[in-house]
């Protein structure tokens, strides 16, 4: 006798034995034990869920004549003549008989009594597949077929069924399978057949499987046939292409401690392993998917559908990450993954993928700066604060202001900035010479453009260390008629810092150091010192064409 495969051996023959299901089975078995079953149903959801099998079920106990509880009894002339092939349990295949003339061939049975059992029952497979023609053919039948007649579609896409096919079926939706379930199935598959695989890897087929049983024993059968009977995790690991779980923590470490070398490291070891990269990054994603959910949600194994162990692992880990660096891990993976497809380098560009996660300071958008902004927040202060009067008595020169190119995530040794310089002490009148002329005092220090600027940035200092940074990189200052007009060279800090929350703040600072001040931020090269002067001159009513 031939072989067959797990999932044809093992599949339920009673809806007491369809996991994962029960919303559906209830009321199917309610419906058969009441003799109140309809004359459609639509059965929806991913593949391997249990569509196909719970429809040839269904089939088996409205011939039934001895159900119990609404299963089929299985020893009736019936049941026998169900448990094979049988002219009135007839089975389309839509994906490949899809025409109009298939559907008319079904309908010309129709009218027909059965052979064999009390009800006729057509089961159209992946039905989403029918030609507009053939759902129209379909539809008045399936309004008001015979009552010797019962049609079961089953398809994967229930938005690709026409609304008037649906309004005339009884809709049930099947549910993906949790790794729970299908780990427990799968060992008793295996009990069965005589074969054993460990729990870790069960739990990486179930993974694999993405909620489908189909998958996941038709995964387990690959595993018996590498191995034999007995089959180890890094058996499964090795038939699976993918990698085991503690790698891909090892690899989010690197990636999170901002280590592209020993990311790139792991990479090769990968590659030396001869495993499938795409099923690499297609695992290290849903490993940074699920540390993004532990570290928005908390405790969430219900979401993950993981053990308590793993979701501590993943808690612990995800502690240690910023939100921004993992949601921009997800979706720099899954862009990766996509591009895999049609790629001749896929270590080239898996590469440049980890360096950029690993490294968010090469980056220049917004959401990369506000990443640098995140880890340096968590960076420890180190230095101590000296107390005001000591910063007044000791001052300290101007710093030069910071080059264009200085990345902001590097702080400068010297953050505090420099107190304004108070202007230098009048004369004594005895010393003064009548026939000696007075040298006018210089400005003071509260109307120049870049101590004032200063000042809100020292302000800035004591609860807003990122914005602070941002302000010290400003390249031009002015100040005309009230105005302080800030320019800066970085179109993202002048992004950042123009922010309606960020710009307030800005004013309410700017008002403590100079009251009376407005403030205006502009990005680019600045005005001219030609322009400069005409509109100190001029003021509002110089134009510039």
């Amino acid at each position: 006798m031939s072989y067959r495969a797990l999932y044809r051996q093992y599949r339920p023959s009673t809806f007491a034995e369809v996991i994962g299901q029960d919303h559906i089975t209830t009321i199917l078995r309610n419906q058969v034990k009441a003799a109140q079953t309809a004359h459609a149903y639509l059965f929806s959801g991913t593949r391997g869920t249990g569509k196909t099998s719970t429809a040839k079920i269904l089939a088996r106990a409205v011939n039934c004549l001895e159900p119990v509880e609404g299963e089929p009894c299985g020893h009736c002339a019936a049941c026998l003549r169900t448990a094979v092939e049988n002219v009135d349990i007839a089975e389309l295949d839509a994906a490949s008989n899809n025409g109009v003339e298939d559907v008319r061939a079904i309908l010309d049975k129709v009218r027909y009594t059965p052979l064999e059992l009390r009800t006729k029952v057509y089961i159209i497979d992946e039905a989403h597949a029918l030609s507009a023609n053939a759902f129209n053919a379909l539809l008045k039948t399936l309004e008001e077929p015979p009552s010797h007649v019962m049609f079961i579609l089953a398809t994967t896409e229930p938005q690709r069924i026409p609304a008037t096919i649906i309004s005339r079926c009884q809709r049930f939706d099947f549910h993906r399978l949790s790794i729970a379930q299908m780990t427990g199935q799968l060992s008793g598959v295996l009990q069965s057949a005589g074969a054993q695989i460990d729990e870790e890897g069960l739990q990486a087929i179930a993974r694999a499987a993405e909620g489908g049983m189909r998958d996941a024993l038709s995964l387990a059968d690959q595993c018996l046939s590498f191995c034999g009977d007995k089959v180890s995790a890094a058996d499964v690991y090795a038939v699976l292409g993918s990698m085991d779980g503690e790698f891909l923590y090892t690899m989010a470490d690197a990636l999170i401690d901002s280590d592209p070398a020993r990311a790139l490291a792991l990479l090769d070891q990968v590659v030396r392993d001869g495993r499938d990269l795409r099923v690499f990054v297609h695992d290290l994603a849903l490993h940074m998917r699920a540390l993004l959910i532990a570290k928005l949600c908390g405790h969430c194994s219900d979401i993950l559908d993981c053990t308590e162990d793993a979701m501590a692992r993943y808690l612990a880990q995800a502690g240690r990450a910023g939100e921004v660096r993992l949601l921009r891990a997800n979706e720099l993976l899954i862009a990766a993954e996509t591009r895999l497809k049609n790629l001749a380098l896929p270590r080239v560009l898996i590469e440049s993928t980890l360096v950029r996660i690993a490294r968010p300071e090469e980056e220049k958008t917004l959401d990369d700066l506000l990443e640098r902004i995140e880890a340096l927040e968590k960076r420890p202060v180190q230095a101590v604060a000296a107390p005001k009067s000591a910063l007044a008595e000791a001052p300290r020169p101007q710093t030069p202001a910071t080059p264009a190119d200085t990345p902001p995530w590097e702080e400068p040794e010297d953050e505090d900035m420099p107190p304004l310089p108070e202007p230098p002490p009048l004369p004594e009148e005895d010393a003064l010479a009548p026939e000696v002329p007075l040298v006018p005092a210089p400005a003071p220090a509260g109307n120049d453009p870049a101590a004032i600027w200063a000042r809100v940035a020292a302000l800035l200092d004591q609860d807003n260390k990122s914005v602070a940074i941002m302000a010290r990189s400003a390249k031009r200052y002015s100040l005309v008629e009230g105005v302080l007009e800030v320019g800066f060279d970085s179109p993202v800090f002048h992004q950042a810092l123009s922010k309606p929350t960020t710009f307030a703040l800005l004013t309410r600072l700017l008002g403590q150091a100079a009251p009376g001040v407005s403030l205006r931020l502009t990005q680019g090269g600045g005005p001219s010192e030609l322009e400069q002067r005409a509109r100190a001159l001029f003021g509002d009513a110089l134009k510039i064409e």
